[in-house]
């Protein structure tokens, strides 16, 4: 039997892609989080704001400050859904580049078991030739 595993060259690309989709997936859950964390604080700064408009100026400022608040915000919730579906999307290639790596890692498995099997049962065969020539000889 080949002692070598056939598809081991394989086998460390397909760990390669593995290793490279989950660096992508810690990227990808990364940007969520920051988005997320910008969001927090955009809110709570809104929220923040105070609303002492004394005249009509301070009035349209602070009305123009809460459209251009309400526009980062929906920008950014536009971005932490864009970002989620990356995420879903890093995740869902990441599972499968880890599947693949799985399957092979126990084809390398089985394959080392059939060799260790196969030189255990030289091994046997030798010790049996060797038990049955000591058997058959006459001491002199």
């Amino acid at each position: 039997m080949n002692r070598s595993f056939s598809l081991s060259g394989l086998l460390r690309v397909r760990a390669i892609q593995e290793r490279q989709a989950a660096q992508e997936l810690s990227r990808a859950v990364i940007d969520a989080d920051q988005t997320r964390v910008r969001d927090r604080r955009l809110r709570a700064a809104l929220g923040a704001s105070g609303s002492d408009a004394v005249d009509a100026r301070s009035l349209a400022a602070l009305a123009a400050a809460r459209v251009a608040g309400r526009s980062m915000l929906a920008e950014l919730e536009s971005l932490a859904a864009l970002q989620q579906q990356a995420v879903q999307e890093a995740r869902s290639v990441h599972d499968d580049a880890r599947r693949e790596v799985r399957g092979l890692d126990r084809l390398a498995e089985a394959h080392a078991l059939r060799v260790r099997a196969d030189e255990l049962r030289v091994e046997q065969h030798e010790l049996d030739e060797i038990a049955s020539r000591s058997g058959t000889e006459e001491p002199a």
